[in-house]
């Protein structure tokens, strides 16, 4: 019972600290009351977020967007500014201003829960920025052809597989990360990532519905500012050979430079291959190895067939935006290969963006109920613009936060001062015992002594 009591303690302090903090919503609609608000004080970060907040409510996810940054400027330090910011930004397709926007409340904000959801989310939202960026690029394509790449900047292409055995058929895939991967070991050269090179290909595919060509590679190429690009297809030679053969074409002359790269072994040997390319790649791109540089090239991810099958595998399901089959397929050619390091980490990385996908924004915004930033948000919708400071909103928080109840929604849902009279809240800050840990909610340090006194 003196536990309970105790416990009850912070969330009556914060009671009656928020409860004296408030003041009364004032008439009128809540969103003109906001808009009100904002007009008689434009430098008050309370102001500012409320009617963002309530924009974003009602759709408007310009103006959100717009009074939200206001807010963040002013006080960089205000997580539901943030956190709202980068929701509107989403809305709006803008997923580098939402990835900058969810970083930021992943700095600043209170909310462990959210914090989960914005981490897994921000996984999910770069294969969509990278499809938004191709998008741009092709929008505005008359404009960047006019633009010369970086001569060190090289864009590998996915590979074209032909062949009889359609199960080998993901190689191509597989073949281009193994040479990016290589290429990149020389100071020489910069590589672009593969997944910014496959969205691009696959925008370019969308917009000629479905066609793809020779040319199709040296769009792309010139699309993502490369100088040149490396055009490779591998061909299944019998049941049990493969032939690969590339070639370095210049982007701004659509021209090959040098000779073809071509190697044949038999399917097993597919290591060997993708090793006797890269090598020849360098000599057409004109790089002079060091015997470090082509001693960490010989290195190999993993020596099993099987497993580089099944990782390939999960490229081509990462490529589809299937994160789940991707993940199982990571998860196979590890289990295969215990040793594939590169493997593990796509797999990690494709059940994050799994999970991000199924973070809505109403899941997001629900993360936030029965805490104190939830009542700042709650606040808004009445037209409130809250300011939530003070030791009072802090204690509300933290109990909120280690044991959501409905008497803790009521306790934090009632802190705000008038839509008229408004002050700016000052950066948030955490207590010395949180800055030490690194956590919002250091545990409490309880123990139990037992004393016991023997009959002399």
């Amino acid at each position: 019972m003196r536990y309970l009591r105790l416990l009850a303690l912070p969330m009556a302090i914060g009671l009656a600290l928020t409860s004296s903090a408030c003041a009364t919503a004032g008439t009128g609609a809540p969103l003109a009351r906001l808009e009100a608000a904002r007009a008689a004080n434009p430098s008050s970060v309370a102001a500012l977020r409320a009617l963002g907040i309530a924009y974003y409510k009602n759709k408007r996810y310009a103006d959100a967007r717009t009074v939200l940054d206001a807010a963040r400027k002013l006080d960089p330090k205000d997580g539901v500014s943030a956190l709202y910011a980068g929701l509107a930004c989403e809305a709006l397709e803008d997923y580098t201003g939402a990835k900058d926007a969810y970083n930021s409340y992943l700095q600043v904000g209170k909310t462990r829960s959210v914090r989960d959801d914005i981490r897994a989310r921000l996984v999910a939202l770069s294969r969509a920025e990278l499809h938004a960026a191709a998008k741009s690029a092709i929008a505005n394509e008359a404009r960047i052809a006019q633009q010369t790449g970086d001569p060190r900047t090289v864009a590998v292409l996915p590979m074209t597989f032909s062949g009889t055995d359609q199960t080998l058929a993901p190689l191509s895939r597989g073949m281009s990360d193994l040479l990016i991967s290589d290429l990149a070991r020389s100071p020489d050269l910069q590589l672009l990532e593969r997944d910014r090179i496959q969205a691009m290909v696959d925008e370019i595919a969308l917009s000629q519905s479905g066609r793809t060509d020779a040319a199709t590679s040296l769009r792309a190429g010139k699309l993502v500012r490369a100088s040149r690009v490396v055009q490779g297809a591998i061909t299944q030679t019998g049941a049990r050979n493969l032939t690969v053969n590339a070639a370095v074409v210049s982007v701004a002359t659509s021209q090959q430079q040098g000779r073809d790269v071509q190697s044949s072994d038999v399917l097993d040997q597919i290591f060997t291959i993708e090793k006797n390319i890269a090598l020849g790649l360098f000599n057409e791109l004109g790089v002079r190895l060091s015997a470090a540089d082509r001693a960490a090239i010989e290195q190999r991810p993993t020596r099993s067939l099987q497993a580089f099958l099944a990782y390939s595998n999960g490229l081509v399901a990462e490529d589809e935006g299937r994160f789940g089959d991707a993940a199982r397929f990571y998860e196979q050619a590890r289990s295969i290969d215990p040793g594939f390091g590169a493997a593990l980490q796509k797999a990690q990385s494709a059940r994050s963006a799994q999970q991000g996908q199924q973070v809505t924004a109403a899941k997001v915004e629900s993360g936030l109920k029965n805490t104190a930033e939830g009542a700042t948000v709650s606040a808004a919708e009445r037209g409130v613009a809250a300011t939530n400071t003070g030791i009072g909103a802090t204690l509300a928080n933290a109990v909120g936060d280690i044991n959501p109840s409905n008497a803790n929604t009521v306790n934090t849902s009632t802190g705000g001062t008038s839509g008229q009279t408004q002050t700016q809240a000052p950066p948030t800050t955490r207590d010395p015992a949180a800055e030490k840990t690194g956590t919002d909610q250091p545990a409490t340090k309880t123990g139990q002594v037992t004393i016991v006194i023997r009959k002399p």
